[in-house]
């Protein structure tokens, strides 16, 4: 393990709560609607249950559990949480650019807001129950080894982030703020479509780590399963 129990060569977004993940309170000051518009509102109560899912699905597992695979090309519960910190975090630095730049043009907007064909597509492709596997882009694959009391608050702490930018986009345009979706820098989001795209991913992967947590192979205790680190989600 690295500085501060970090294991070398962990990436910023999974094992720390950095400039990412801290600069959108800071976008638009005291800028934002009192009462989420009900579009936001549905987004809003989706991250808080995913939260709550992120921290029961890792309670009481011992870092063994945590790291377990289940077979080769699977994840283990830790690498599900890490591959959401990963890619959530990605796209937030955009997020605040965009949401900049429609207050800045005064780009307002009660909604409702439409996904359109290709973002719906997307959209339920990735909402469990999963139809198909895909491979992970390889800049979202985590770390075979992760310490839990690193990786579950900072799934938490993105769910705090991601409302945070609910509150800072209520009002705007959404339809008009546009957003490259994560690992896919040729189809642009508006930015209701990547909310809901980015809700849908994490529900995703919430129920994968639960398969792995149900596994009755599951050990009691041991160490993390061998071998490098899959790419299948």
């Amino acid at each position: 393990m690295g500085e501060a129990g970090k294991p070398p060569g962990a990436p910023q977004e999974l094992f720390e709560l950095g400039p990412r993940r801290r600069q959108g309170a800071a976008v638009a000051g005291d800028q934002r609607e009192a009462l989420l518009i009900p579009q936001l509102q549905e987004i809003e109560s989706a991250f808080r249950e995913i939260s709550r899912e992120a921290r029961t699905v890792a309670d009481g597992l011992s870092h063994g559990q945590f790291n377990w695979r289940p077979g080769s090309g699977q994840w283990s519960v830790a690498e599900c949480l890490g591959h959401l910190n990963m890619m959530g975090s990605d796209p937030l630095e955009s997020v605040d650019a965009g949401i900049r730049e429609a207050r800045s043009r005064q780009w307002y907007s009660q909604g409702p807001f439409r996904i359109g064909y290709f973002a719906d597509q997307l959209i339920r492709a990735t909402e469990p129950p999963v139809r198909w596997k895909r491979s992970a882009n390889h800049k979202f694959v985590p770390p075979s080894d992760q310490p839990m009391g690193l990786v579950v608050p900072a799934i938490i702490d993105l769910q705090t982030q991601l409302i945070a930018r609910l509150g800072l986009a209520n009002g705007l345009n959404l339809a008009r703020i546009r957003v490259a979706a994560p690992g896919r820098l040729i189809l642009r989001l508006n930015l209701y479509e990547l909310f809901v795209y980015l809700a849908a991913h994490e529900r995703r992967h919430l129920e994968q780590a639960w398969r792995v947590r149900r596994n009755r192979m599951l050990p009691k205790t041991g160490p993390a399963r061998p071998g490098g680190t899959p790419q299948r989600s």
